[in-house]
Formats: C-alpha cells, sequence, structure tokens
C-alpha cells in the first residue's frame, strides 16, 4: 500500500560561511517540505529513504496516512512526487507529476528519475531520467524541446 508522506525541510544558515574546521555554527531555518507519494515495503524502508540530517541541511517525516490513488485527495495543482522503494531498500524511480499548469494548453506532465539508492537521491545523483507532456490538444512532448515546440505553436496560435 502507497503511502501519503509529508515532510519539513530546514537548512542551517550558520553553515554557509563555515570553514569545515571545528563546530558548526547552528542557525536553522524552516525552508518548506514536500508531499510524496511512497510505496514501499515497510514503514521503516520510508523512514531511511526520507530522514536524513547533516551539518546543512535536514529533511524529516511530519506526518503519513495511506493512500488510495482511487481516492486522490491532491488539489488539481498541486505536485506529487511518486516514489517506488524495492524490497532491498533500493529506489526504483521517483517521478514528479501534476494535472494544471500555467502555462496555456498543458493538461498534465511527468518527470522521472531513477536513483541507485536514497543517498543518490538526496545528492541529485539520478542514473536515468525521462519527462513527458500531455497537451489539452491531445499532443504529447518526450522532452522538453518538444513541449518548448507546442508551447509556441499554441502561444502563435492564440495571438493570431
Amino acid at each position: 500500500m502507497a503511502k501519503i508522506v509529508t515532510t519539513q525541510y530546514r537548512e542551517n544558515y550558520g553553515s554557509h560561511d563555515w570553514d569545515g574546521t571545528g563546530e558548526c555554527p547552528q542557525y536553522w531555518k524552516n525552508k518548506g517540505g514536500s508531499t510524496y507519494v511512497v510505496s514501499a515495503p515497510s514503514d521503516e524502508a520510508i523512514e531511511s529513504l526520507i530522514n536524513y540530517s547533516s551539518d546543512y541541511s535536514e529533511e524529516y517525516i511530519m506526518h503519513t496516512e495511506e493512500y488510495d490513488p482511487r481516492n486522490d485527495v491532491f488539489e488539481p495543482w498541486q505536485e506529487r512526487t511518486h516514489i517506488t522503494i524495492n524490497e532491498n531498500g533500493t529506489i526504483l524511480e521517483s517521478r514528479t507529476s501534476g494535472t494544471e499548469d500555467l502555462r496555456r494548453g498543458l493538461a498534465s506532465y511527468s518527470h522521472t528519475w531513477g536513483y541507485e539508492n536514497a543517498k543518490a537521491r538526496r545528492k541529485g545523483e539520478s542514473l536515468t531520467y525521462r519527462v513527458q507532456y500531455v497537451f489539452k490538444n491531445g499532443m504529447v512532448a518526450n522532452s522538453e524541446e518538444e513541449a518548448c515546440e507546442i508551447f509556441e505553436h499554441l502561444n502563435n496560435r492564440a495571438m493570431a
């Protein structure tokens, strides 16, 4: 069963001028958080993926609840990060998707990254990346370049 996981992200502003020697100055600021939809074999697997802390930043779970995709609880404008964790704890994939966009003509989009493990995900070291944009007129773009061309086409039509 998938779970909706809400997190808090914090950044240590004291580390910005720290030279790495001695004890790191502490000046933590809350910087928002994220909402994930996580499919994992256990709560422990979710915690080991999400929760982390360093001298520079930290993210931790604030709230978890069961998620049934048939009863989508997100507002249409909210982005969702979906993460699938294998039985061995590695990340199968992480994708961000949304159902509405402020740009004219876009109905939905999906960005998908593949990672070796949770540490690689936090560092942004992905193994694979895919993107897909679906437009209200039925056109589909499988790259940022294709999406830009469609946006330009739609913009030209709107101005004509």
